[in-house]
């Protein structure tokens, strides 16, 4: 049994500004080039020497581990965000990728649990997360068909999410209370109201002592 965001306490508002920096989803787009241009340049060589394209499959490889990699690091700080109370940890999120049949329901099960933890706190709205993994599950199919494609629509989906992030933790920036400079000590403003009382009574004095001539 998983634990749903909206079974947290009343106190899930109570959010703090993660330490870990969001990924760099941009660097999935080079993978996702690199592996059009490699397809592009594989229609000059003959079929059976495509099929044995040793370099393509290394660099598909390499762009999906680091989209599990922006994946994992994108539910790290969702974990330091809500103070370690979100449902599914980092490896949780990437691992149950691999479990054959299960894997399907969980591309569309993560979407939709951090969707609801964005757009139930209001700082920002997030689309549905059935709409994301559907898209991932259509990048994940393009990828078959086309790894550059694909791999162009899968980063563009967790290039979204991160910008959503973001905005998260910067609109939480804006109001959260460990930000805010401390209140001033109040005996700060009584002081210089005395001593500036005192001070005006012996003016006052002092100008009742000089009578003119």
């Amino acid at each position: 049994m998983f634990t749903s965001i909206k079974d947290l306490p009343i106190d899930r508002q109570n959010e703090k500004v993660p330490q870990s920096s969001p990924p760099w989803v941009w660097v999935g787009f080079m993978f996702a080039g690199v592996c059009l241009t490699r397809e592009v340049a594989s229609l000059f060589i003959p079929l059976y020497e495509r099929r044995l394209d040793l370099g393509l499959q290394l660099i598909t490889l390499a762009a999906w581990i680091y989209w599990m990699v922006c994946l994992y690091r994108i539910h790290k700080i969702m974990n330091e965000l809500s103070r370690n109370r979100y449902p599914y940890s980092p490896g949780e999120v990437v691992g149950k990728h691999f479990i054959p049949f299960y894997n399907v329901y969980w591309i569309f099960r993560w979407p939709s649990e951090l969707a609801n933890y964005i757009n139930d706190r209001g700082r920002v709205r997030m689309i549905s997360g059935n709409v994301i993994g559907t898209m991932i599950l259509f990048g994940m199919f393009l990828r078959g068909l086309d790894a550059g494609i694909g791999f162009t629509a899968l980063f563009g989906v967790l290039m979204y999410i991160s910008n959503i992030i973001t905005r998260h933790v910067e609109v939480l920036q804006g109001v959260s209370p460990d930000l805010l400079p401390p209140l001033p000590d109040p005996k700060i403003f009584s002081k210089p109201i005395q001593s500036s009382t005192v001070m005006a009574q012996e003016v006052h004095e002092g100008s009742e002592s000089v009578k003119p001539l």
